[in-house]
């Protein structure tokens, strides 16, 4: 239950802003930005998101800080490589890039690893008081 509480504000920043992509969709397609572009990104951000909170999370039940710092940096790399690739991906594919929604994605990327970071800084003074 802990875990799950943890990671909660991750869950609500991806269903407030999915909500918001679909509420405010005409408005955001007037201003330029490509809605199925939004929804995809942040799927992909959140669903990596997870998969990195996790990990992070198991190596925080080690003793070992160097265990620890290992897991964090290679979540990091993943991470970063895998967005990347999903975006030179999505730019040799589309017939128009959508920069505007490109640049959106990348701004949740930072939201979201704020967001773990955060959360597990946060798991580890618990844990240490």
């Amino acid at each position: 239950m802990r875990r799950l509480k943890s990671f909660l504000p991750s869950v609500i920043l991806f269903l407030l802003v999915n909500g918001l992509f679909v509420f405010f969709e005409h408005e955001l397609a007037g201003y330029g930005f490509s809605i199925q572009v939004l929804l995809w990104g942040n799927v992909f951000l959140f669903g990596l998101s997870i998969i990195s909170f996790l990990l992070q999370q198991k190596a925080a039940k080690s003793t070992s800080p160097q265990l620890i710092v290992r897991y964090f940096y290679i979540s990091f790399l993943v991470k970063l490589v895998l967005v990347a690739t999903i975006a030179l991906i999505y730019a040799k594919t589309a017939t128009k890039v959508n920069r505007a929604s490109v640049i959106a994605c990348m701004v949740f990327y930072m939201v979201y690893t704020f967001i773990e970071i955060s959360m597990l800084l946060k798991a580890g003074k618990q844990k240490n008081a």
